[in-house]
């Protein structure tokens, strides 16, 4: 049953597999150009309107870490940000993910190299749940507006491409979950050895 369950996720997102490969390049591509635009000096790094004392935190429950990192990007960063944008606009989830890839990469132009390696596993495990929920965000989008597009030669209307979609968005975050998540007890690992 589990298995099956599985199986069903994997499947809605291998059925957009094109747009997978395309969003993985996209992000990744742009993150490394974003890099070497800040390495070279063409992009400005600036100090943080806080200041950075709001990054220093006391660890206490390292359970309670995981849960709010996690919550914050599936919540915000994954589903509404990239997602629920792609229902108003095909286009968004691709926009708002070149976005974050190429801050991101300015960001960690300026890490040490023994940070910028520690914060590797945790970058790869969240960029990619980024972009499976981008997936999805493209296809709610063009279920209601090309359904032809997203399910070939099934005619289905609009309403019931977009049914459909949302089931398929359902599974496919069941993997971004478990990227998300995987990626929250990375990144609490890697932040309490940086500071410890």
């Amino acid at each position: 049953m589990v298995w099956d369950f599985v199986k069903a996720c994997v499947s809605a997102v291998s059925r957009r597999e094109l747009l997978l490969v395309v969003l993985n390049t996209l992000f990744f591509g742009v993150m490394l150009v974003g890099a070497f635009l800040g390495q070279s000096g063409y992009v400005g790094v600036y100090d943080w309107p806080m200041g950075e004392e709001i990054f220093h935190l006391e660890i206490r429950n390292v359970a309670v870490m995981v849960v709010i990192i996690f919550l914050f990007n599936l919540v915000l960063s994954g589903f509404v940000l990239v997602t629920l944008s792609g229902l108003a606009f095909f286009v968004l989830p691709a926009g708002l993910l070149l976005i974050r890839a190429l801050l991101w990469g300015v960001l960690l132009s300026g890490l040490p190299t023994t940070r910028f390696l520690a914060a590797l596993p945790t970058l790869i495990l969240e960029g990619e749940g980024y972009v499976f929920a981008g997936v999805a965000g493209v296809n709610l989008g063009l279920s209601w507006l090309r359904p032809e597009w997203v399910y070939r030669g099934e005619g289905l209307s609009r309403l019931d491409s977009l049914k459909r979609a949302l089931k398929d968005c359902g599974l496919i975050y069941v993997l971004v979950a478990v990227f998300l998540l995987v990626a929250a007890i990375v990144e609490t690992a890697t932040i309490i050895c940086l500071l410890s």
